[in-house]
């Protein structure tokens, strides 16, 4: 009876070990995508100039394929359907931040080169504000989770967007507008880095050394 319930305890917890690396991937997965997608941008600005709709193009590519790998890392979780359905409407609440800062500009007198600046940097808060959102959402009741990791990654964003308000006084032209561009996506895939390897290793210990 006591070696049943030993391996009852095994088997939870090495789901819940599979749960959380399936999270801690997703990080570095998502960082590359959104990265590269970035990347692509700021690269097609620099020969051609800048143009919101290229920007849109490659973001949103992103975002679908993204899409497509969450659905295919849902087949890696608990199949809880209360936990599935709290996710589901979490991310939800992750777009409505990018809706609301990207028509924000409609209602503002900027310049070309201050719209440039904007559009280039406002995905950045909004992805700190989106992840927050979803994360006091849907994480605070999953409790096969070793690590808030959604809740830390906006919190992170979120405190590290003010340097951008400094930095921001500095662009006199395009190119300070692909710089930095090219620093919050830096900033972006450290921070993705950081609870990659919080979260892998907090639950290798809750597995391995409990």
């Amino acid at each position: 009876m006591e070696e049943m319930r030993e391996l009852g305890s095994l088997a939870l917890k090495l789901e819940r070990y599979r749960y959380n690396i399936t999270g801690s991937l997703a990080w570095v997965i998502f960082g590359m995508l959104f990265g590269s997608a970035i990347a692509m941008f700021n690269g097609i600005t620099l020969l051609v100039g800048y143009y919101w709709s290229i920007m849109t193009t490659c973001l949103m590519s992103a975002g679908l394929i993204g899409a497509v790998i969450y659905r295919m890392f849902l087949g890696f979780t608990p199949p809880i359907e209360e936990t599935r359905k709290r996710w589901r409407k979490g991310w939800f609440l992750f777009f409505t931040p990018f809706i609301v800062i990207y028509i924000l500009p409609n209602f503002l007198n900027l310049t070309q080169l201050q719209a440039s600046l904007y559009y280039s940097l406002a995905w950045y808060p909004s992805l700190g504000i989106g992840f927050l959102l979803t994360g006091i959402f849907a994480e605070a009741k999953d409790e096969m989770l070793v690590t808030k990791s959604l809740t830390c990654v906006g919190i992170s964003i979120l405190a590290s967007s003010m340097a951008f308000v400094l930095l921001s006084k500095l662009v006199t032209n395009y190119y300070g507008v692909v710089a930095l561009g090219l620093i919050a996506t830096s900033m972006m895939l450290l921070i993705y880095l950081g609870v990659f390897l919080l979260t892998f290793f907090r639950a290798s210990k809750a597995v391995f050394e409990t």
